[in-house]
């Protein structure tokens, strides 16, 4: 959902992302005291409130307040200094992060810059005082993690990323429902956790093993082998947390086998395909220029709707659930796994 707030700047803007996504606190009972852990979640949580609060403390410059509007297409927007202005940010935060990640687990050659000194004394620590149990706990403890020192993740294998979309997405029940039909029909959970070549470090898959026996390789937009959803959190985009419906394969089977929907699945999916426009975009290696438009036409309520096939992930994603929704969603994941393939197993 996009959020209702405004921003002084684009660099308080993006300090607010890691707000956004900053978990509740659930403690893991089997590790250090409570109180200890507490401690060390207020602090993390203290440095993103100061980012928030004053970003001038964590960049030399902040910049006129601004989003990109689309998330598949920023160039399109024209303004290519706004993604560096957002990475600049990030990046500080990030290498602020790290630092304290290694302070913590006492790394040898670890140097704050004078600008992170400045931060961590507003925080009323410093490089040479003792550190809090909680921050050692987490930079030393088995699997200790940068994303789950970075995120407070306490306790090993608790569900935070699902409770931060079911926030994010803004109807925590509608959310529920369709985690809980997943989950009983034997979906998985996918945390996606430090997902190479990806800014954001908390995303999340539900996927359907019976598709395949490899796991998902997340997001909904490419090489889907598995139906379910799944989500993640474009700190650069208006609206940041986006979930997608995964569609194995494309469109191009279920479209063939449109009479075979019922008629809610059939109706969400005349409402959510794009039409074709004839851009061209499925023939353009065609040299001979008689290859047809990929488009199949479908039938429905006595109008016939020539539908594209091609990159269903642009137009079957949302910024935020419903109960209308969440029905949309079962039907056509439904219809989806009732005509699945024969598994090919590995």
């Amino acid at each position: 959902m996009e959020s209702t707030k405004t921003f002084t700047s684009v660099e308080q803007r993006i300090a607010y992302t890691y707000l956004d996504k900053f978990p509740s606190f659930i403690p893991d009972e089997n590790g250090i005291p409570l109180p200890e852990q507490e401690e060390f979640y207020g602090l993390v949580k203290s440095i993103y409130q100061l980012a928030f609060d004053e970003p001038e403390l964590f960049v030399p410059a902040l910049h006129e307040d601004d989003a990109f509007p689309n998330r598949f297409n920023k160039s399109t927007y024209g303004k290519p200094e706004l993604q560096n202005y957002m990475r600049k940010f990030t990046k500080e935060m990030d290498k602020l992060l790290q630092a304290m990640f290694l302070m913590g687990a006492d790394a040898a050659g670890v140097k704050l810059a004078k600008r992170q000194e400045g931060i961590l004394a507003t925080l009323g620590i410093t490089q040479s005082g003792p550190l809090p149990p909680g921050w050692r706990w987490m930079s030393t403890r088995p699997g200790a993690s940068l994303t789950a020192f970075s995120y407070c993740l306490f306790k090993s294998g608790y569900p935070y990323i699902s409770d931060a979309y079911a926030r994010l997405l803004g109807d925590e029940k509608a959310y529920r429902r369709l985690e809980g039909w997943m989950l009983d029909r034997g979906y998985r959970r996918y945390d996606g956790l430090d997902v190479l070549a990806s800014d954001d470090k908390l995303s999340i898959t539900y996927a359907n093993p019976a598709w395949s026996d490899e796991p998902p390789r997340g997001g909904f937009e490419y090489k889907i082998r598995h139906t379910g959803i799944s989500a993640r959190y474009d700190a650069f985009i208006r609206e940041p947390a986006v979930f997608g419906l995964c569609i194995p394969n494309g469109l191009k089977p279920y479209l063939e086998r449109f009479e075979d929907m019922d008629r809610a699945v059939q109706a969400f999916v005349v409402e959510r395909t794009k039409t074709c426009d004839g851009c061209g975009y499925c023939v353009q290696t065609d040299k001979t220029g008689k290859r047809p438009l990929a488009k199949i036409s479908i039938t429905y309520e006595g109008k016939t709707y020539p539908l594209c096939p091609y990159f269903p992930g642009c137009s079957y994603c949302w910024t935020s659930v419903d109960d209308a929704l969440v029905d949309n969603l079962i039907g056509m994941l439904s219809f989806m796994d009732s005509v699945r393939p024969e598994k090919k197993m590995k």
